[in-house]
């Protein structure tokens, strides 16, 4: 037995309707809806930012290299990206917190050496 649905009202491009309907009729897509709730399963179930894991692409160099790395270090391979999430996100934004201060420096030294006397 499938769960209640719902009605809902959506604004598509013409371009998005011929994509949804030349996919009707194929993976056993029987209507547009059909299209519409597999594109709309698929989405919500590709990234859950709530949750405590995350999938994520490193490409065959950087998995070979990150391989040998925690095999030398005896260290955990998560652990590693969690340390490095923490040590970018960190680096970032201090580089920001830099730049609001230097913004903030220069504003202070163009308003402290403003001289009355060349206005006209």
């Amino acid at each position: 037995m499938s769960s209640p649905t719902a009605l809902i009202s959506l604004r598509l491009t013409e371009e998005q309707i011929l994509g949804l309907d030349q996919r009707v009729g194929t993976d056993g897509f029987r209507n547009r809806s059909d299209v519409v709730r597999e594109s709309v399963r698929r989405f919500l179930s590709e990234v859950d930012y709530s949750s405590t894991s995350m999938e994520i692409q490193v490409g065959l160099d950087l998995s070979k290299t990150l391989e040998r790395f925690c095999a030398l270090r005896s260290e955990d391979v998560e652990a590693v990206f969690q340390a490095g999430a923490r040590l970018y996100m960190q680096r970032e934004m201090e580089i920001a917190k830099n730049l609001d201060r230097a913004i903030e420096d220069r504003i202070r030294n163009l308003s402290d050496n403003d001289d009355d006397s060349l206005r006209p």
